[in-house]
């Protein structure tokens, strides 16, 4: 469910999707975003009052967060970076524009497979899953809150029993808000460095399905438990949290 602020992009809580059991996610539960770093106090108290907002997980760079730090209200704020250094393609440090990027393909399978990533994606799943939900929401996000933000909501749908159609469903609905600006960018880039940059970074923009279905065929049916390391009960405790 989109959810329309000012000053924050890419803002919507997974509550209302259906489980493969017939479940529901209850709102005002889980959230993501886009960047917190130009959110107004007003949008910021908004979120808090009407969407609960209490637990903020910034998974960007230490690099990203000096840059860009998070306007965070009174909340709960934890830096868990997914990826701890700069990563052409998949973080937005103020170089980002000025080089080519790898394939995001490939990037997103590496992101999946890295034991560091893993550690991290088990970390923030963790927080989720023992987080209480009566007493607020969770909202996680990186700088554009595709990649990063894109594959923990994956995760975290996957371990709410969500069809995987489903989770690509919520996955490219960030092209609603990014490819106005992608093609920006690409027109800005495509100026001043040429058409092999300017495209790349248009890429790096855009949630493309082939960048999950990358990350999917190297997960396997059984990420989370049997790379991540989550036990059956941990993923029922959690289901029960926050499934009607």
């Amino acid at each position: 469910m989109v959810i329309k602020k000012k000053t924050i992009q890419n803002l919507r809580d997974l509550g209302g999707m259906k489980t493969k059991d017939g479940r529901k996610i209850r709102t005002g539960c889980l959230l993501r975003s886009a960047s917190l770093f130009e959110a107004s106090d007003e949008d910021i108290q908004s979120l808090q009052s009407e969407q609960r907002l209490r637990t903020i997980i910034d998974l960007r760079t230490a690099q990203e967060r000096e840059e860009k730090p998070d306007r965070t209200g009174n909340c709960r704020y934890l830096p868990m970076p997914i990826i701890d250094t700069f990563e052409a393609g998949i973080t937005h440090e103020s170089r980002t524009e000025k080089m080519p990027f790898p394939d995001l393909r490939e990037l997103y399978k590496r992101m999946m497979l890295n034991e560091k990533c893993q550690k991290a994606f088990y970390q923030v799943l963790k927080i989720c899953f023992e987080h209480d939900y009566d007493l607020g929401s969770v909202l996680w996000h990186c700088t554009e809150g595709k990649d990063r933000c894109g594959m923990t909501a994956a995760l975290l749908l996957e371990a709410l029993n969500v069809d995987r159609s489903l989770i690509l469903e919520d996955y490219l609905e960030t092209n609603t808000t990014n490819l106005s600006k992608a093609e920006y960018i690409r027109e800005r880039v495509l100026a001043e460095q040429g058409r092999e940059i300017a495209d790349c970074v248009y890429q790096a923009y855009i949630a493309d399905q082939q960048y999950i279905e990358n990350a999917w065929s190297v997960m396997g049916d059984h990420y989370l438990t049997d790379v991540l390391g989550f036990t059956e009960q941990e993923i029922e405790t959690f289901r029960n949290r926050v499934l009607l």
